[in-house]
C-alpha cells in the first residue's frame, strides 16, 4: 500500500478547532458577496435613483475586472512561500481591503451623475479586489487542509453552517438595520459600519484559526508556471471540467434571485423589509440544520445524488413563488424559506465538497500542485457568469419599465415590471438550474475513482 493510500483511509480527523477557524472566514465572505448582490441594485434604484441599468452595468464591470484579479491572485498564491503558508498571507490582506472597500459602497459622499458613477465603480473594483485576496486562496485550501474524501465533506460542513450565518447576517440583519435607520440613506450607512465590523473580525478569525493547518508546499518545476495550456489541460479532468459547466448556471441563477429578490419582496408581495428578514431566517437556519443529514446523504448515496436533490428542491422553492402575492401569509414565507434551505444547503454542501475533490484529485494525476490555479478558474466562471446575470437582469428590469425610485420610496409599478419580477426571480432560476443539473449528472468523481487515482500517485511518487 502507498503512503497516500494509507493517508486516505488513516487520516486523523481534523480538530474542531480547525474546522471552525476555517468556516468562521466564510461569514465575512457571505456578507461581501450577498449584501451587495442582494441590497446594492435596491440601493441604486430606490436610495440613489439611479436605474436598475447601471446598477447591473457597475456590477458586470467590476466583476469582469474580478475575473483578471481571480487569475492573478490564484497563480501567484499557488507560488508564495512564506512561514504562513501559500495562502495565508492573502486572508490576512483580504481581510482588511473587504473591510474598507465594503463601507465605501454603501457609505458614499454627496455626489450624483458621472462623479457617482465613477465613484461607485472604484469602490467596486476595490470590493473585488478584497473579495479575491481572501476567497481565491481560501478556496484551495480544503484539498490541502485533507486528504480523505469524506472528511473533506465534514470540514466543509463547517463552512456551509457559516454560510448560512453569513447569509443571514447579509439578508436578514442587515434589513433590519436599514429599517432601523428609515430606509433611506441613513439605514443604508447603519448596516454598512455595523457589517464592515463583522467582516474583518470573522476573515482575521479565520487567518488566525488556521494556523495549525496542514499546508502543502508549491511543486517545483515548469509545471508550476502559468500559461494558457496549463489553463486548458485543467479541463482534461472531467470532473473539474463538469464542476465547471455546473457552476455557470448555478450563478446566472444566483445573479437573477439576488437582482429581484428584494425588489420582488417590496413591489409584489409588498412585504418589505420584514419579509425579507423573515425568509432569510427561515432560509438559513434550515441550511444549517440540514448539514448533518446532507453529510451523512453525502456519504450514503453520493455527494452527485444529493446535490441533484438539492437542485430539484431548489426549483421548487423558486417556482413556488409563483402564485404567490400580496395575500402570502407568514406560514407561506417559511414554508418557502424551509423547501429552498434544505435544496441550497446540500448544493451548496457538496458542490464545495466536489470542488476539493476535483482538485485532490488533479494534485494525484498531474502530480502538480495548482489548487490556486484551479480555485481561480472556478471564481472566474462564477463571477463572468454572475455578471453576466446581473446585467441581464437589470437590464431585463429596464425593458420591463421598472420604475426606479430615491429616498427608500416604493411606487406602485407597471403590469410589465411585475410580471418581469416574476420571471425574474422565480422562473429563471429554476430554469437556470435544470441546466446546472444536466452537468452534474456526468460528474462521475466517487470515493472509488479517488481511491484508485490515489494509488496511481502513489505509485508515480
Amino acid at each position: 500500500m502507498s503512503a497516500d493510500t494509507h493517508t486516505q483511509t488513516s487520516e486523523k480527523p481534523l480538530s474542531l478547532a480547525t474546522c471552525l477557524g476555517f468556516g468562521v472566514g466564510t461569514v465575512g465572505v457571505s456578507i461581501m458577496l450577498n449584501t451587495v448582490t442582494a441590497y446594492y441594485p435596491a440601493y441604486m434604484s430606490t436610495v440613489l435613483g439611479q436605474s436598475t441599468q447601471v446598477a447591473g452595468i457597475l456590477l458586470m464591470l467590476s466583476k469582469l475586472y474580478d475575473a483578471v484579479a481571480d487569475v492573478v491572485i490564484g497563480a501567484v498564491s499557488d507560488r508564495t512561500r512564506s512561514r504562513w503558508g501559500r495562502r495565508r498571507p492573502y486572508l490576512l490582506a483580504g481581510a482588511f481591503l473587504s473591510a474598507a472597500s465594503f463601507l465605501m459602497l454603501f457609505a458614499p459622499s454627496s455626489m450624483s451623475g458621472g462623479a457617482l458613477w465613477a465613484y461607485m465603480l472604484a469602490a467596486l473594483i476595490l470590493h473585488s479586489t478584497g473579495y479575491s485576496l481572501f476567497n481565491v486562496p481560501y478556496m484551495a485550501m480544503p484539498s490541502e487542509m485533507c486528504e480523505s474524501f469524506n472528511e473533506r465533506t465534514r470540514l466543509l460542513s463547517f463552512r456551509t453552517l457559516f454560510v448560512s450565518i453569513g447569509q443571514l447576517l447579509a439578508l436578514a440583519v442587515t434589513a433590519a438595520l436599514i429599517e432601523s435607520g428609515g430606509g433611506g440613506s441613513l439605514g443604508y450607512r447603519i448596516m454598512a459600519a455595523v457589517m464592515t465590523i463583522i467582516i474583518f473580525g470573522a476573515m482575521f478569525s479565520s487567518f488566525l484559526g488556521t494556523a495549525s493547518a496542514r499546508a502543502i508546499p508549491p511543486s517545483e518545476g515548469p509545471g508550476n508556471r502559468v500559461s494558457w495550456a496549463q489553463v486548458v489541460q485543467l479541463f482534461r479532468n472531467r470532473p473539474f471540467a463538469m464542476l465547471v459547466g455546473a457552476k455557470v448556471f448555478q450563478f446566472l441563477a444566483f445573479a437573477s434571485v439576488a437582482t429581484n429578490g428584494l425588489l420582488f419582496k417590496l413591489n409584489v408581495l409588498k412585504i418589505g423589509y420584514t419579509g425579507q428578514v423573515h425568509f432569510a431566517v427561515s432560509l438559513n437556519i434550515t441550511i444549517a440544520l440540514a448539514m448533518p443529514l446532507c453529510v451523512r446523504l453525502g456519504k450514503t448515496i453520493g455527494k452527485r445524488k444529493t446535490y441533484l436533490l438539492g437542485v430539484l428542491l431548489f426549483c421548487a422553492g423558486s417556482l413556488s413563488w409563483l402564485p404567490a402575492d400580496e395575500s402570502i401569509t407568514l406560514y407561506g414565507i417559511w414554508a418557502r424559506g424551509l423547501i429552498s434551505g434544505f435544496g441550497s444547503g446540500a448544493l451548496i454542501l457538496m458542490s464545495f465538497s466536489m470542488l476539493g475533490d476535483t482538485m485532490a484529485y488533479d494534485r494525484r494525476v498531474s502530480g502538480i500542485h495548482r489548487e490556486g490555479l484551479m480555485s481561480s478558474v472556478i471564481a472566474v466562471v462564477e463571477k463572468a457568469s454572475f455578471a453576466l446575470g446581473l446585467a441581464f437582469a437589470g437590464i431585463l428590469l429596464n425593458w420591463v419599465g421598472y420604475l426606479p425610485t430615491t429616498g427608500g420610496e416604493l411606487v406602485e409599478q407597471p403590469a410589465s415590471a411585475v410580471q418581469g419580477l416574476y420571471l425574474g426571480f422565480a422562473v429563471i432560476p429554476a430554469l437556470m438550474f435544470l441546466a446546472n443539473g444536466v452537468f452534474l449528472y456526468f460528474y462521475d468523481l466517487d470515493e472509488d475513482k479517488f481511491l484508485t487515482a490515489e494509488r496511481a500517485g502513489g505509485a508515480i511518487s
